[in-house]
């Protein structure tokens, strides 16, 4: 599943840095980021399939992003298709906005962390079955796999935000940040590391990584995408038309 992280107002003049992996299928086809739409603005990464996405930012600086909770990959025995709720959130003009309307439709959809940020407030909404619980974020690190948001036993979130810690600094360094994504977990291929391999069959793993930076004015001042694991896949800055 994918894994979220959130730099957030820990970079002078960059409230806003996002980085993930993106988990799933490898069968599964998708685009890689342009702009979904115009009406509003949206741009982001696109599934083929349900046409949704897993994460996107929009013109009024809002960044919202997704991961399935474990065991519900796929879309059997739900309502929704969870890519569409990332849509159905940057159709808001802010983080609050999102999170307040989230209500509508959480009942429909399995279980999901959704993650949204602007440069004045963030949230994580955990919905498991329907029930949703809403986590306003203050300034700080965030990590989200696909274990319930802040559960204690998340070995994996509690890697990534000691290793977050040491990417702090004046300015984010990107090369970092593209090489603390691509890492395996101690000893490689540890269920602990954020680049994942099938090590059966090869169905599932790390398809893409994006790093995205919003400025203190929402705009998109990096859009770094990697079209593949970033163990391999170089990061690339995407032209992002605003």
């Amino acid at each position: 599943m994918c894994t979220l992280h959130l730099f957030f107002k820990v970079f002078p003049g960059y409230p806003v840095l996002f980085a993930a992996n993106r988990d799933e299928l490898l069968s599964r086809e998708w685009d890689p980021p342009a702009l979904i739409s115009h009406s509003p603005w949206i741009f982001g990464p696109r599934d083929r399939l349900m046409g949704g996405t897993w994460t996107g930012v929009n013109s009024s600086g809002l960044l919202c992003s997704l991961a399935n909770h474990h065991g519900t990959l796929g879309s059997k025995g739900s309502l929704c298709s969870r890519g569409n709720l990332v849509l159905a959130a940057l159709g808001h003009g802010s983080a609050s906005e999102a999170a307040n309307s989230s209500r509508e439709y959480s009942p429909a959809c399995k279980s999901y962390s959704l993650l949204l940020a602007d440069g004045k407030e963030a949230f994580v909404l955990d919905n498991e079955n329907g029930r949703e619980k809403v986590y306003p974020l203050e300034p700080g690190n965030y990590v989200i796999t696909n274990r319930r948001f802040m559960d204690p036993g998340d070995a994996k979130a509690k890697r990534s935000l000691e290793r977050m810690k040491a990417l702090e600094g004046n300015a984010p360094d990107f090369r970092a940040i593209g090489e603390f994504l691509a890492d395996h977990g101690p000893g490689g291929e540890s269920e602990l590391g954020l680049c994942v391999h099938d090590p059966q069959g090869g169905t599932f793993g790390t398809t893409s990584s994006s790093i995205i930076a919003l400025d203190t004015l929402g705009r998109v001042a990096h859009y770094l995408f990697a079209d593949g694991p970033p163990c391999t896949a170089p990061f690339v800055e995407v032209n992002v038309e605003q």
